[in-house]
């Protein structure tokens, strides 16, 4: 389950992110309320799977409880045959083919991102003042 790692990944890189912020240093955090994603149509991430690998690794740490939303980003490609660049409707990761000739040489443009665009943080109301 590819998931585990992807939620596992999550984790670490907001925690440290977090840890690592001298902005954030100062100031005492609650907890992680809000993580937002774009996931790529390509990484075939089932989110469900996902959220729960996240909510099992994400105990005890500031961001158990966190909700997770997730927008999509669409594939794109570059058929190597005919030069058609655009999207892409990708049932499955075996059903890639050139919309236009259906020739299967494309160059991935987009569609295989996993990004935390951002994430919101609850402050103790002590450590904002």
């Amino acid at each position: 389950m590819h998931e585990l790692s992807y939620a596992t990944s999550m984790l670490n890189t907001i925690l440290d992110t977090i840890n690592n912020y001298d902005d954030l240093k100062e100031k005492s955090i609650k907890r992680v309320s809000k993580i937002n994603l774009e996931i790529g149509e390509l990484t075939f991430i089932n989110v469900e799977q996902l959220k729960f690998a996240f909510e099992v690794v994400s105990q005890s740490t500031l961001c158990e409880g966190a909700e997770i939303e997730v927008e999509y980003i669409k594939p794109r490609v570059l058929c190597n045959n005919c030069g058609y660049e655009g999207g892409l409707n990708a049932k499955d990761e075996f059903d890639m083919a050139c919309p236009r000739c259906q020739s299967l040489s494309l160059k991935i443009k987009g569609g295989k991102e996993f990004n935390i665009k951002n994430i919101t943080l609850e402050f103790d109301e002590v450590g904002n003042q």
